[in-house]
Order: structure tokens, then sequence, then C-alpha cells
């Protein structure tokens, strides 16, 4: 070889290794996981909580005083005979916290709203009513009675009676009401036909006009002896309605806890009598007044002043048949009369002529009158 020559230079490709011969944007791109830290899931705070527990307790506890308070408001107007009153705040109150005692005030309650709905109601010829007319004399009054048909089927006699009385009548009136201790000494009887109270026991008194008591009837031949339990529940609804009344209805054996016993003899009948008294302002077009101011030649104007006594009553005389005759003298003579002779006595003991009552009321002033 010559020296001037020069060498051969042998080339050598250097291959690149075989995962760098593609473009990099070829290449994927292998992420890398992170861990992704989870958070705890949200609830509330162990404080909120039990901050909020202790508002709903403080609330319930708070709900509890004043329902215990209105329990105790609606117990001592009952005692007080503002059954009415004591009936709407019961009503407000959540049921279930009610006991039998408050639940017997509602029964109550209800029955005087009754009472009250329908000695307001018409007094007229509709309805099956027959009127009477007014009675002449002191007290003028309008009557009437109606036959109806009891639940079961029974006759049973409906009489109504409505009078006029002078404000001043009012509270001798309700103590001649209240005293039934001394029925017996002025309500009037009759041989013919044989008709009389025969006896009167008071079980109970509750308040100034409620209490229960039994009175027991003389009836004509061949009818046995009547008796009737009745539980007189008054109510003073003066301020919130302007009434005053007395609901009457009549007690089975057992009833009143007990308290009411079954008869004293096999042969004494127990019948049924509902109703009661209402007190108001009287209505200036009433007809017992419009006839006093007729008699008056139109000279009174003193009905303004006047109060309105409604009285009626049902009674179930548990008899298949009632006689017409004794029918016609239980509502147009004796109820008439019994009525007359309980406002002459109300207006005795008002102008201090019945030693018996006076006695008695004071005797009671101060825890009845």
């Amino acid at each position: 070889r010559s020296f001037n020559s020069k060498p051969r230079v042998r080339e050598v490709v250097m291959e690149e290794p075989k995962d760098r011969r593609e473009d990099d944007s070829d290449v994927p791109v292998v992420e890398e996981k992170k861990e992704e830290t989870k958070l705890p899931e949200a609830s509330v705070d162990n404080d909120d909580k039990e901050d909020k527990k202790k508002e709903d307790d403080e609330e319930e506890e708070v709900e509890e005083e004043i329902d215990a308070d209105l329990l105790m408001k609606a117990e001592a107007l009952f005692d007080d005979d503002k059954l009415l009153e004591a009936g709407r705040i019961l009503k407000i109150i959540d049921q279930s916290k009610l006991e039998p005692k408050h639940l017997t005030m509602m029964r109550k309650a209800k029955k005087g709203e009754a009472l009250i709905d329908d000695l307001k109601s018409d007094f007229g010829g509709q309805n099956g009513w027959v009127i009477h007319g007014v009675s002449k004399g002191a007290f003028p009054t309008l009557t009437g009675h109606r036959l109806e048909k009891g639940d079961d089927g029974s006759l049973q006699v409906k009489a109504r009676c409505e009078t006029p009385i002078d404000k001043s009548l009012l509270s001798p009136f309700i103590s001649v009401l209240n005293e039934t201790e001394l029925y017996e000494t002025w309500l009037p009887s009759w041989t013919v036909p044989k008709f009389r109270v025969k006896k009167v026991q008071k079980l109970s008194q509750r308040g100034r006009c409620s209490q229960v008591i039994i009175v027991t009837l003389e009836v004509p031949w061949p009818i046995a002896s009547r008796q009737v339990v009745l539980c007189a529940d008054g109510f003073d609804d003066i301020k919130d309605k302007g009434d005053i009344g007395i609901c009457l209805n009549s007690l089975d054996t057992g009833d009143e806890d007990g308290l009411v016993p079954p008869p004293e003899e096999k042969s004494i009948v127990r019948i049924d009598v509902n109703g009661g008294f209402l007190i108001r302002k009287c209505p200036k077009d009433h007809p017992a007044l419009v006839d006093r101011k007729e008699e008056d030649n139109g000279n009174s104007n003193e009905e303004s002043d006047k109060l309105l006594i409604t009285f009626a009553a049902s009674m179930d005389p548990k008899m298949r048949l009632l006689p017409q005759s004794f029918l016609n003298f239980l509502v147009k003579v004796a109820f008439g009369i019994c009525w007359g002779m309980l406002l002459k006595i109300a207006r005795d003991v008002k102008n201090g002529k019945r030693p018996d009552h006076e006695q008695a009321i004071e005797r009671k002033r101060d825890s009845l009158y």
C-alpha cells in the first residue's frame, strides 16, 4: 500500500434503540396514578347536635308546662260552673295528654253547647210544636209541647216554656233551683190523677249549681212509680256569650264512678229525662213581652231590662202507650203549674218570705252564693 493513499474509513451506522425510532409524539405517556385522599362524609358536629337536642327539650318542657297550666285552669273553671269555657280550653290541648276526667268535661261541654243551640232555636208552630199560647198573670209564659221518637223508637214527650223576668229575680231563681232538698216543700201535688214528687235525694254537689239528684214520682195506678237520676251541670258563659244555663241529663246505675245506686225498690221504673235551662237577654219582640205591652196600652218600656228564662225537657216515660188523658195533664196542666210555682217561690225568696230558703242560702253563702 502506498503511504500517500488515504486510509479507507469504514462507516459505522449507529442504530438508535428501537424505542427511540418513532417520534416522541407517538410515545405513549404513562401518567402516574395519584392516590386521592377521601374526605370523611359530611355530618352534623356533635356540639350542634347537642345544642339542637337541648333546644328541642326546652321547647318540649315549655309546651308541657303550658299544657299543665291550661289543664289546671280548665279544671278550676269546671269546678266554678264555667263548663263551656273549660271545654274551649281543652279543645286546644293535645288530646293525647287528656285524662278521662278531661274527656268527661269535654263531653259535658258539648252537651251544654247543644242545649244552647236547641233552646235558641225557633219556638213557633214549626218543627212539630203544639203551642199553648202565652199565659196570663204575674209571669206571662209561652208554653208548648211536641211528641218525638227516641233512637230506640220509644215515644218521648218534650215540653218547653219561655218567661221574661226582671234581672233582680235571677239570683233567687237560681237559688230555688239549687236547693233541691226543699223541692218537696213547694212543688204541687195532685190526687186526681195521682201525681206528686215523693222524694228528692241529693247525691253530690259541685260548684254552685252542678249536682246529681234522684227524684221519685208517684203516678196514677196502674202505672208503677217512676224515678229519674239527674245530673245537673251549670255553666256561666256570661263573659263570652252572655248565657247562663243548666244542662240536665239522666244517669244510669253505676254512672259517675259508681255514685248512682240501683232503685231501692224493684217496682220502681227508671225513666230518661234530658234538657235544661237557659238564661239570656230577652229579645224585645218576644211574644210574652208583646202581650204585656198590649195590656199596658204600649206604655211599658222595661223590656230591654228583661232576661229570658227558657226551659225544655224531653222525657221517655218507659211506656209502650201513654194515655192521652195523662199526656194532656202532664203538658197542659202539671207542667205550667209547676213552672209558675217555681217563679213564685223565687219571688218570695227575693222578698224575704221563704225562711227555709233563706236559712239554706245563709248556710251555704260562703261556698255557693
